[in-house]
């Protein structure tokens, strides 16, 4: 579970899960398997092949952070490459993993807003749904009483995302149904944390540099603007 990564409040960027970077992985192996992909490429087909290895070669590097720019272009790159068989068979692979199609869901995946919709029911705070943006996420606004802004929950079956007012986010990335649901209640019981009065936000001091602000959240986890750590226990 708990795993670096962000994805912005903008929805600038997205971090794909570790699954999803394998499969990609996985694309690019083939792609470069390819006969003449080492060569300089001398068909329509081909110069699409080596556009498609420079975007998975830009993805991969940057361990799966996939700027909304990038989304684009792959997009672009799907449109344009349609009338040729190998290269639109690759991108086609890749779009899939990254942009997973909404009908292709699995049921559990609905059992996940029941879950959170049940959990701020009985707590009492707000909650707000805008629906599924292009990355495939759902993201909800959770208000919780006496604190300022809502909490974001990003999720997609396979990434959980909190983000905290002022920036401070938690990651989690889990996969088969159970442990997804597991990992959705440890992130529910962050927000409960959050609730309770003895959370603050801390100014820690730092030698020769500027201080940085914190978000210790009352259950002992400590919050970073785009990324977190929990104490060991």
């Amino acid at each position: 579970m708990g795993a670096a990564g962000y994805r912005s409040a903008s929805v600038d960027v997205t971090r794909l899960s570790r699954r999803q970077v394998a499969e990609l992985q996985r694309v690019w192996r083939d792609l470069r398997s390819e006969q003449g992909a080492a060569e300089p490429p001398d068909t329509d087909d081909s110069v699409f092949r080596a556009g498609l290895d420079a975007w998975l070669t830009g993805v991969i590097s940057s361990d799966g952070r996939l700027a909304d720019t990038s989304l684009d272009d792959l997009l672009d790159l799907e449109r344009e490459a349609k009338d040729h068989a190998v290269a639109r068979a690759y991108v086609d692979r890749v779009v899939a993993v990254v942009v997973p199609r909404r009908e292709a869901e699995p049921p559990w995946h609905a059992e996940l807003a029941d879950v959170i919709r049940e959990h701020c029911r009985e707590r009492g705070y707000g909650l707000s749904d805008g629906g599924r943006d292009r990355f495939g996420y759902r993201t909800l606004s959770i208000t919780v009483p006496n604190r300022e802004g809502p909490v974001e929950l990003s999720l997609n079956g396979e990434t959980f995302l909190l983000t905290f007012p002022g920036g401070f986010t938690w990651p989690e990335f889990e996969y088969a149904p159970e442990a997804a649901k597991a990992a959705l209640q440890d992130q529910l019981r962050l927000v409960d944390s959050y609730a309770d009065p003895d959370t603050r936000t801390v100014s820690v001091k730092r030698a020769l540099r500027s201080p940085r602000t914190e978000l210790h959240l009352s259950d002992g986890t400590v919050l970073r603007r785009h990324g977190g750590r929990r104490p060991q226990s």
